[in-house]
């Protein structure tokens, strides 16, 4: 069966084709043909309507399904480069169709999610999936073994809350151990505190046994350094110099229980994304947001091929297939090395997923 493109991706958003063009090709030509930057109005489709309701959650579906009736004017679309449009099949459904949909979908794939609860004829019981489960049955948060995952993501967050309202700036070196081991479960050797008044360093000594705590101390220490604004910085003093040596050796058969077990126990896992080494200025800065948001840091880059420490594997996850428009057409996809072993994902709308 062939598939109609009837929207296209730009710039990490989707749109519905403008209605002076009765189909993608037509589309394509005018825009290849044309003087730009061109100008177009066209209906945007939104993963997140900004609806807020505390009660009954609305206007959120997951890429290529979407809502209408609630953003249904077209807006201004400035296309700069036409290689950066990537053509889009979509289906866009009123809210109770796709609640419909949803509830069916919930009911086939959901039961032995260990994070699933049995729904309700009430709209409520739907909460959740919304932002979870698509359409086409893709769910990449399901659980299936206890304990529930850790999410550095989290721990982050609320670490950081608690530095800004207590005042952590204040707190002695080993004061600031307790609270890095309360808050990521990480266990140092050693920390001496360099102290010049409106700028302290926290400088951290580790275990050689613990593989993880390098990248997880400097993706701490980004984040503090942020929220800061320079004002606070940690120093890990054994230095990694060599990305590719460390990811084979933490990965290997001889370290691989181990590796698993402190993916577990920090909650993060590490992410290598391959895809067409010509295509690299614009995937790194369409994942950008993640790295400034802290979802993903940033370790080591080549020609096509990137390492990542992932806060929120799941997440990550998601926010990849959005991009499966720009992701797919490069060939990209992500091997995730972590505490549920080592698994490679082709980027699409169907995520299809290996073992490594």
């Amino acid at each position: 069966m062939t598939i109609v493109s009837n929207a296209f991706y730009y710039e990490d958003n989707y749109y519905l084709l403008p209605n002076k063009f009765p189909d993608y090709s037509s589309f394509l030509d005018a825009v290849h043909n044309g003087t730009l930057p061109m100008e177009l109005h066209a209906i945007p489709l939104r993963e997140d309507h900004g609806i807020r309701n505390f009660s009954v959650m609305k206007g959120r579906s997951m890429a290529p399904y979407f809502l209408r009736g609630y953003n249904d004017a077209p807006c201004s679309v400035v296309i700069k480069n036409a290689d950066n449009i990537y053509p889009v099949h979509a289906e866009v459904y009123s809210q109770e169709e796709y609640n419909a949909k949803l509830r069916e979908l919930i009911l086939k794939k959901c039961p032995g999610c260990l994070r699933y609860k049995p729904l309700s004829n009430r709209v409520q019981s739907l909460n959740g999936h919304f932002e979870e489960m698509s359409l086409d049955g893709v769910c990449l948060f399901r659980q299936e073994t206890k304990p529930s995952p850790r999410i550095f993501h989290d721990h982050l967050f609320s670490f950081g809350g608690f530095y800004m309202r207590f005042n952590f700036f204040d707190k002695s070196a080993s004061e600031m151990l307790k609270e890095l081991k309360t808050w990521f479960y990480v266990r140092y050797a050693n920390a001496e505190l360099l102290d010049s008044g409106t700028h302290k360093e926290l400088i951290l000594t580790g275990h050689k046994k613990e593989i993880l705590l390098p990248v997880l101390t400097n993706a701490i220490a980004d984040y503090l350094n942020s929220i800061t604004n320079h004002a606070y910085s940690i120093r890990y003093t054994d230095h990694l110099t060599d990305i590719q040596e460390w990811l084979d050796h933490a990965v290997s058969d001889e370290n691989e229980i181990t590796f698993q077990q402190e993916c577990k126990k920090y909650g993060v896992s590490i992410g290598v994304l391959e895809y067409d080494a010509d295509a690299a200025e614009k995937i790194r800065k369409s994942l950008k947001p993640m790295a400034d948001h802290f979802w993903m840091f940033p370790l080591f880059q080549t020609d096509g091929k990137e390492y990542y420490l992932l806060a929120d594997t799941s997440y990550v996850l998601k926010e990849l297939r959005y991009r499966s428009p720009m992701l797919q057409s490069y060939h990209t996809r992500i091997g995730i090395y972590g505490q549920q072993g080592n698994k490679s994902y082709e980027i699409s709308f169907d995520m299809l997923c290996s073992e490594l």
